[in-house]
């Protein structure tokens, strides 16, 4: 078990962006041996040959399955082991730092265990000395991203250090961490996702510093060059620079030696379009890249008459998978954040598009706040998370929703199983008013979405009404010993809201209260429909303003596109669609923005909530827009 093995490491040697090598040889032998299966646990990758082959890519999930936990992995390596002496070369890059999706344990590490061969202080240890630290010219990352800008140095490489006949004689053995060293690294949880997915190394024999890509990936960049030594090489991408301010995301920089040399930067970048920035003296022979990404696959697709439509469909998916690594993110540059509002669209997304894997980084993402909410005060909307902490309600709320929408969905009880003590225990902190609806809760910050003129209390009660609904569906799923007192919660807090929502809201056909420029908003409405507080006698009233207002980020807009279908104005909500998304489905670019405009960043999940709308309302309907 992962447990009896030692944690090791060069004692000391914790800086940011830390990069190790491990070596061990050990005999093995198939027929007695039998299945190499391996445990293993980093902070925070690693990339793992055996006899020089590259087995493992880009192992390891960033820490944070709770506020302490680490993630370990089980893999297996018969396909490389041989009967007689083999070589264990383990590379582990060390983050150093936290970020908005990462939780350092403040020690680098590694601990793996096969068989009867177990890390210990036998194994061979050296730090890498070619990643080298950034030139302080440089920008870093933003501070949301754990990852570092990787800077290599050709002419410091170990050359061949994964082979089985390397000399490692003057290398030093490893380093075992104290007992209290190790226990930074919290309970050890299994990865329940699959390894990376591999598209194998595509090469282009070219001179122009700039490559397109088919679409827009998760990909390593690879160069192919004759150089003087010393030169210094810049790889970026098209979003590196994000949104309107300019954040940087991830770059690899990489130091030429002399002569006739290759690399592949494990660092991986996002983008559309490679950006090397080469001296005049570098000989380019050939330029690359890997693609690598969440080993899923597309299971359904759409097409009809419109091929509006139909680019809408894809550019939704592409956006999706391009937002799927280590969990479901906003995005793959700016943050690489799991904000639970975008984790609730992915999940929809990815039930009308992608196999049973994709939905193993959902149940990733519940497993994880579960761990957080019960190590900590109650739910958040961002987890893991080493830096700020972060509650937005509203968010929270559709979270929860959104649990009862995947049980429906998929009749998967291990959702409800981990969420329902964790939901119960966040709809416990709202209060009620007099008035029978509950009380704003601010949270972190006041977020109910992006856009303008927002009518937060009717959203916040609809919300609060649909995560009411979705917790009495898991209450008769799990059936505890708080059933009862939780149901009597559940049924008094609905009651109160059915008889004050339309005593406060109702304004003949339509919901208001408040907003900051005296109309009826969209969101509201339309959260009104969705939660079934409104009677379908308004519905009319409602579709007015739903194709009249559009306050709405594309996050929410979803959810107006939803009620117009759920009203049954399905046309109307093409019509929508079509306005709302024209700029994007025109852009010559394969992926949705953050925002109707393009301020933000250029691939954000939220934005494909059509994908879902199409799939559930318009396949096989003769459309008349």
């Amino acid at each position: 078990m992962i447990e009896d093995a030692k944690q090791i490491w060069i004692l000391g040697e914790d800086e940011e962006n830390t990069w190790m090598c491990f070596r061990r040889n050990f005999e093995w032998n198939k027929s007695r041996n039998g299945s190499a299966d391996a445990e293993i646990a980093v902070d925070s990758k690693y990339w793992l040959y055996v006899n020089g082959r590259h087995a493992i890519r880009e192992g390891g999930l960033k820490r944070g399955p709770s506020r302490n936990g680490t993630y370990y992995e089980k893999i297996n390596l018969d396909k490389y082991v041989e009967d007689g002496t083999n070589t264990l070369a383990i590379l582990v890059c060390f983050f150093g730092k936290s970020g908005f999706s990462h939780v350092s344990s403040g020690y680098g590490g590694l601990r793996f265990v096969m068989n009867g061969l177990k890390s210990d202080e036998t194994w061979k240890v050296k730090k890498h000395p070619a990643y080298v630290k950034p030139d302080p010219s440089d920008p870093p990352t933003n501070f949301r991203l754990a990852e570092a800008n990787i800077y290599f140095d050709a002419s410091k490489d170990i050359a061949g250090w994964q082979m089985r006949d390397y000399d490692d004689s003057d290398w030093r053995f490893a380093d075992v961490l104290s007992y209290k060293e190790a226990l930074a690294w919290g309970r050890l949880e299994k990865r329940i996702t699959p390894q990376l997915k591999d598209f194998g190394l595509k090469t282009f024999k070219t001179t122009c510093p700039q490559l397109r890509l088919p679409y827009n990936a998760q990909f390593t960049p690879y160069l192919k060059v004759t150089a003087p030594a010393g030169r210094k090489i810049i790889i970026t991408t098209d979003n590196y620079n994000v949104g309107m301010y300019g954040e940087k995301s991830t770059m690899s920089v990489y130091y030429t030696k002399d002569g006739m040399q290759e690399y592949e930067a494990f660092g991986w970048l996002n983008g559309e379009w490679i950006y090397y920035q080469i001296p005049e003296d570098v000989i380019i022979h050939e330029l690359g890249y890997r693609e690598t990404g969440y080993n899923t696959e597309v299971t359904k697709t759409f097409h009809c008459k419109d091929e509006f439509l139909n680019k809408l469909w894809d550019k939704c998916v592409r956006t999706l998978y391009v937002t799927m690594r280590d969990t479901f993110m906003d995005c793959p540059d700016r943050e690489r954040v799991q904000w639970w509002g975008d984790v609730t669209i992915e999940m929809q997304e990815a039930l009308c598009c992608l196999d049973e894997r994709a939905l193993l980084l959902y149940k990733k993402g519940v497993q994880s706040l579960a761990g957080w909410a019960e190590d900590g005060a109650h739910m958040m909307t961002v987890v893991p998370s080493g830096t700020e902490q972060f509650e937005l309600p509203m968010q929270n709320l559709a979270g929860i929703w959104g649990f009862g929408y995947y049980y429906d969905q998929t009749g998967d009880i291990e959702v409800p199983r981990m969420a329902y003590k964790m939901s119960m225990e966040y709809l416990r902190l709202f209060n009620m008013g007099d008035n029978g609806l509950v009380e704003h809760r601010t949270g972190s910050w006041d977020w109910p979405d992006w856009g303008e003129h927002a009518d937060i209390a009717v959203m916040e009660n609809a919300w609060y009404y649909m995560a009411l609904q979705a917790c009495r569906r898991m209450a008769d799923i799990i059936r505890n010993d708080d059933y009862d007192i939780d149901m009597e919660f559940i049924s008094s807090r609905m009651s109160q809201i059915e008889q004050g929502f339309n005593k406060c809201f109702l304004k003949n056909d339509y919901y208001y209260n408040q907003t900051d420029n005296n109309i009826p908003d969209d969101r509201a409405n339309a959260l009104a429909v969705l939660s079934g507080l409104a009677d379908k006698a308004i519905y009319p009233g409602i579709r007015k303003i739903l194709i009249t207002t559009e306050n709405s980020s594309p996050y929410m807009e979803k959810y107006v596109l939803d009620a117009l279908c759920e009203m049954g104005y399905i046309d109307d909500a093409v019509a929508r669609i079509k306005r709302r998304y024209k700029e994007m489905v025109d852009e010559d670019y394969s992926t949705l923005w953050e925002y109707w405009s393009k301020d933000g960043t250029k691939n954000h999940a939220w934005s494909g909530g059509p994908l879902i709308i199409m799939d559930k309302y318009l396949r096989g309907k003769e459309l008349t827009t």
